[in-house]
């Protein structure tokens, strides 16, 4: 329906910036940069048809959490699930006998130990629902959502998800299999649902509808792997919420500048074990934007504004090398680190920063490398972030996008002399293929 025009799926992307901005001193530079910037207003034209479209849309946003908060707050007594009477009894009193402490109650060690600290409460605020997720804010109890963080819930059951990581284990493995000569590795760009965490932060939070942690469903995935195929695997591991602030944007499920860095050194110890001649992640330091704000895909479509991203890159010292956009060698890209840093970056409320900073790097090139090895990534959007850093530890990587279409495995592997290749993608579309393109069916094997 969304191909013949019939019915549209909602917009999940952000507000776009010019893809291309061409240097002074590039012949036609003015005229091309018109065309570009051209090109990004037609694909926002909606948010400037109508004067003051934004702010509008934002207080009747805003107008409708607050009525909902009311809501939800007078309705909270009964939504809080209470203690059974007989658990209640059970719990001895201060001091009562048990088998730890003795008959007369007092401990049998005169060590004293440090009280726990009170386990943290996390309330939720629902922000709304695109086609296969509900979207919702996140925040410690007592604590305004702003200092928090959004993410999504998946809307599918759990017999669906079940189902789609059949499908998705019967395309992995069919890769693995295909060409016994190359590394295979697997990398699942976990979402906040995926962790074990997030079942202990939803436990008291009652207005959800997805109130499970899909971490099992993950593991079901790598243990169906064939391990006869498949050389290793690996997550993005976020145990806390800490980890969840710091590596994942607040605002988008992509990561943060910290977690891009996080996953390269996750890969590259991956593929070491096997391929030790491309050496250990490289040192990073980390820098953020004077003014440069992110509201992303969680928060963009339902005009939400109360958090915020501050942006952060980071700062690796790579060496000499060049990126293409296309697989084949053609457009060359570049972080626009110095344009951000000179103020020119989107400055609407709902600028994407993520796809406007970071490249496209399908053919990464580093040419005083001596490594021996060549990389395939059957890969998404998170290679925009990590796709440079893990290319700095070969010779030349190659990365075929969930949008690339029919693509010939084994010819692409003997044509480019591949010694490696990854699978990095999101967890919902390596997982469950939540949205129907991961293009995992796409790559010919035969």
């Amino acid at each position: 329906m969304d191909q013949l025009n019939v019915s549209k799926l909602p917009e999940n992307k952000n507000v776009k910036q010019p893809v291309k901005v061409y240097e002074d001193g590039t012949f036609l530079a003015p005229l091309l940069n018109s065309i570009e910037e051209g090109k990004a207003t037609l694909e926002n034209i909606y948010t400037n048809a109508l004067p003051m479209y934004e702010q509008i849309n934002i207080f009747m946003r805003d107008s409708d959490r607050s009525l909902r908060r009311v809501l939800l707050n007078s309705l909270s007594g009964f939504n809080q699930k209470e203690e059974p009477q007989a658990a209640l009894e059970n719990i001895p009193a201060p001091n009562a006998p048990t088998e730890e402490n003795g008959e007369n109650g007092e401990e049998d060690t005169d060590e004293i130990t440090e009280p726990l600290p009170p386990q943290k409460k996390y309330i939720a605020e629902y922000i709304g629902t695109d086609w296969c997720n509900d979207v919702w804010a996140f925040t410690e109890e007592g604590r305004p959502f702003s200092e928090g963080w959004t993410d999504k819930t998946l809307l599918a059951r759990e017999s669906e998800l079940e189902r789609r990581i059949d499908t998705q284990l019967g395309h992995v493995n069919r890769i693995a299999n295909a060409n016994k000569d190359v590394n295979f590795y697997v990398y699942v760009c976990t979402r906040f649902q995926e962790t074990e965490i997030f079942g202990e932060i939803i436990k008291d939070i009652r207005v959800m509808r997805n109130e499970f942690s899909t971490h099992r469903f993950m593991m079901d995935f790598f243990a169906g792997l064939d391990k006869s195929a498949v050389n290793a695997y690996d997550y993005f591991k976020i145990d806390t919420v800490e980890k969840r602030l710091e590596y994942i944007l607040r605002t988008d499920h992509h990561e943060a500048a910290r977690g891009a860095y996080a996953i390269y050194c996750d890969v590259i110890n991956m593929i070491e074990e096997d391929a030790p001649g491309i050496g250990t992640p490289r040192e990073a330091f980390f820098d953020s934007i004077d003014g440069c704000e992110l509201r992303g895909s969680h928060v963009w479509n339902h005009s939400y504004t109360d958090i915020v991203d501050i942006w952060e890159y980071y700062i690796v010292d790579l060496p000499e090398h060049t990126m293409y956009s296309n697989i084949n060698g053609t457009g060359r890209t570049q972080r626009n680190l110095d344009r951000f840093e000179s103020g020119k970056f989107g400055k609407d409320t709902f600028s994407d920063h993520y796809a406007n900073f970071y490249p496209r790097p399908a053919n990464v090139v580093y040419p005083t490398n001596n490594t021996g090895r060549n990389l395939l990534m059957l890969t998404d959007s998170y290679s925009w972030a990590t796709g440079e850093l893990i290319a700095s530890n070969f010779d030349r990587t190659y990365a075929t996008l969930w949008t690339h279409g029919r693509f010939d495995y084994n010819q692409f592997i003997e044509e480019n002399n591949i010694t490696d290749v990854l699978i990095l993608q999101v967890a919902d579309r390596i997982l469950y293929d939540i949205q129907n393109d991961t293009q995992l069916d796409k790559v010919i094997t035969k």
